[in-house]
C-alpha cells in the first residue's frame, strides 16, 4: 500500500465542501418548489444541477444570515416570477416592509403610479416607457432585480423624489356679454350660421 493512497483514505471532510453540498441540495429543493408553484414560468430544463451549484457558490461568497436565507426562500414562491440569479433571490430578503410590496411596487408602476418614491426612481431606472409598453416577462425579472436595490439605496440615505406635476389645470371662464370679445364672437358664429344653413 502506498502512502498516497493511506493518507487519502483518511482525510477529513473539508466543512465548505460540506456546506456547498447542503446548500446545492436545499437550492435544488428550492427549484423544484419553483417548478411547481410557477409553472410554466420556471421550466425544469431551466433549473439543472449545475445551476443549482453554482448558485450556491453565490450565496456561500455574499455569505447571507440564516434568517436572510430563510426570508429569502420563502419570499421567492409569494413573488409572480422566480428570481433570475442568486444574487436577486438574496435581494428578496433585504426589502424591508416599510416599502410597497415589490409585485404591488411593479404592477401600480405599470399603470403610471406611485406609492412611494422608490417605486418611482425604479421605474425611471428601468425606463417609463420599456415598463408600459414591453412584455411582463421582459420588464418585471429586471424589476426584482432593481426594486431591492433602490429600497436598500433609500435605507441607507439616498433621497428620491417623485416629480410635482407641472400641467396647468383647466380653468373654463365663460365670456361675459360686456367683454371686447364677445361682438366678434357672435358675428363669427351667425357667418358661420348662414354659410351652413
Amino acid at each position: 500500500m502506498s502512502i498516497a493512497s493511506s493518507t487519502t483514505c483518511h482525510a477529513p471532510p473539508n466543512t465548505d465542501d460540506q456546506k456547498l453540498r447542503d446548500l446545492t441540495k436545499d437550492i435544488v429543493k428550492l427549484f423544484g418548489e419553483w417548478q411547481l408553484n410557477f409553472g410554466r414560468k420556471a421550466c425544469a430544463k431551466d433549473y439543472p444541477v449545475q445551476k443549482a451549484i453554482l448558485w450556491a457558490r453565490v450565496v456561500m461568497h455574499l455569505n447571507p444570515t440564516a434568517e436572510e436565507w430563510q426570508v429569502a426562500k420563502a419570499r421567492s414562491i409569494l413573488e409572480e416570477w422566480p428570481p433570475s440569479s442568486a444574487r436577486d433571490l438574496l435581494a428578496l430578503a433585504s426589502v424591508q416592509s416599510d416599502y410597497p410590496d415589490l409585485r404591488d411596487a411593479y404592477k401600480s408602476a405599470t399603470q403610471g403610479l406611485y406609492a412611494h418614491d422608490v417605486v418611482f426612481e425604479t421605474a425611471r431606472r428601468l425606463g417609463f416607457w420599456d415598463l408600459k409598453s414591453k412584455a411582463e416577462s421582459m420588464t418585471y425579472p429586471i424589476w426584482q432585480k432593481l426594486y431591492p436595490k433602490v429600497c436598500r439605496e433609500h435605507a441607507s440615505g439616498a433621497e428620491f423624489k417623485i416629480p410635482k406635476s407641472r400641467q396647468l389645470t383647466y380653468e373654463h371662464t365663460p365670456m361675459s356679454a360686456d367683454s371686447p370679445m364677445a361682438e366678434k364672437v357672435d358675428a363669427f358664429l351667425n357667418e358661420f350660421k348662414r354659410k351652413w344653413s
